[in-house]
């Protein structure tokens, strides 16, 4: 039986777990999700009206949606594969022989974000919190008309404002695979919080969101590539021989990205092209500096909220529009397996290319290694004519031995050579010697002589 895998508790031997466990083998089909990043000045010179900027800085996340970083796919899902997620909201790993500890203090220091505000993530229940939070109000905020809390809203129902908020949402703050045009429970909240300054603890959510994908049984892709990108560089994790993915335009949110939601400006109005609106209410319509939005003494009051089993049959326009929103996400998941596909055929190009410069490499290591045998060989060859020419060979065993004996007769010939002059040098001496005495004789007899003479 497989090992399982459970919340702040290490496999036993990580690297046969990978081979065999299909909890760990289910993050390499998983998609990583780059990220975005928000233009805030087009937004802010070109559609003032939004006050996107001014909404995130009181939420103190102008940082989260600045970033701007490759992505490195392959640490990214071994991240995942590795983490093990703490109950203090902490989330550990070992990576390439470092040890990775993200904490709620360490993600703000990184992103520049304020600290503290309320901690609270669900993703299939009513947010609850102890200050008043009321769903059917944060409802009507967000999509400026009465809607039941359990009514299940999608983004055509939302405000101007509030569809380029769940955009940024869906793909910065909690980012998801596939369609986002369903809004659920926790994006109502999220949406209402950023619209009333409500502060909000984003470390939070995020170590929370990615708990969800590791204890999720089927995670449909591995959000956050930017900011791990950040903590690989802030704890020095080598990416060398390592793809890296870098955003492409279509991944910066700015005025090109209304038009995209068929958002366009018309008469000074930012107004909704999209299908789908109620004949009587018009399209959405976004109002100018200063205008409220809620303020439309013309309008008709709302009508309180219906049970949706007494709500009215869809009309022709609503069939054609549900069956253009589910067209339209299959569109988008069609599209979101194509970007993965790609992803893995990039990545495994890039393999390719890596082995092949390898091979290369060891190639032209074994052609200077064969170059240098050969110099040596070249070496030997003119080392051994040099000795041959300038250097005799060695005599023949007879003709050694011969020389050896004739070696030492020359040698016993001048030792008797030394013992003869030797003895004649002794026998020379004695002469000398006897003749100096004789000498020495004569000369006193004639001295006798000469005495005589005179007297």
């Amino acid at each position: 039986m497989s090992a399982k895998r459970t919340r702040g508790e290490r496999l036993p031997s990580p690297s046969s777990t990978e081979e065999e466990d299909p909890q760990i083998k289910r993050f390499d089909r998983c998609p990583v999700l780059i990220g975005k990043n928000v233009d805030l000045s087009s937004f802010t010179f070109d559609a003032p009206s939004f006050h996107i900027e001014d909404l995130f800085v009181a939420m103190g996340w102008v940082g989260i949606l600045t970033l701007d970083d490759k992505v490195y796919p392959s640490l990214v899902k071994n991240f995942y594969k590795k983490m093990i997620f703490s109950p203090g909201t902490e989330i550990t790993c070992f990576l390439k022989n470092k040890r990775i500890k993200i904490t709620r203090d360490l993600i703000c220091s990184l992103l520049r974000l304020e600290s503290g505000g309320i901690s609270l993530y669900t993703t299939k229940t009513i947010p609850h919190i102890e200050e008043e939070y009321d769903p059917i109000a944060a409802c009507c905020r967000v999509t400026g008309k009465h809607f039941d809390a359990s009514t299940r809203l999608s983004t055509n129902q939302l405000t101007l404002t509030c569809r380029v908020l769940h955009n940024i949402i869906a793909h910065i703050i909690v980012p998801r695979k596939g369609h986002h045009d369903e809004v659920n429970h926790y994006d109502v909240f999220l949406l209402d919080s950023i619209l009333l300054g409500r502060k909000l603890d984003f470390p939070y959510i995020m170590i929370q969101h990615m708990n969800s994908v590791l204890s999720g049984s089927r995670p449909k892709a591995l959000p956050y590539g930017m900011i791990l990108t950040k903590v690989f560089e802030h704890f020095g994790v080598s990416v060398l021989n390592t793809t890296a993915l870098v955003p492409k335009a279509t991944d910066t949110i700015n005025t090109l990205t209304l038009k995209r939601m068929k958002i366009f400006k018309e008469n000074g109005q930012w107004v909704a092209k999209s299908k789908g609106f109620d004949d009587e209410s018009g399209p959405s319509t976004l109002p100018f500096e200063g205008e409220d939005m809620d303020a439309d003494e013309d309008a008709p009051p709302p009508s309180p909220p219906r049970p949706r089993s007494h709500q009215p049959s869809c009309s022709t326009s609503g069939i054609n529009e549900d069956q253009f929103n589910l067209l339209s996400g299959r569109i988008d998941s069609l599209t979101s397996t194509v970007d993965g596909m790609q992803l893995a055929v990039n990545d495994l190009h890039n393999t390719a290319t890596t082995i092949q410069a390898t091979v290369d490499g060891i190639q032209a290591t074994v052609g200077g290694l064969q170059s240098s045998v050969d110099g040596i060989t070249s070496m030997l060859h003119a080392l051994h004519s040099y000795l041959g020419t300038d250097f005799p060979p060695p005599p023949p065993p007879e003709i050694y031995h011969l020389y050896q004996y004739s070696f030492k007769l020359h040698v016993s010939v001048f030792f008797a050579l030394v013992f003869l002059n030797y003895q004649c040098i002794q026998i020379l001496v004695n002469v000398l010697i006897i003749t100096f005495c004789l000498c020495q004789k004569g000369e006193n007899n004639m001295c006798d002589v000469i005495i005589c003479d005179v007297m």
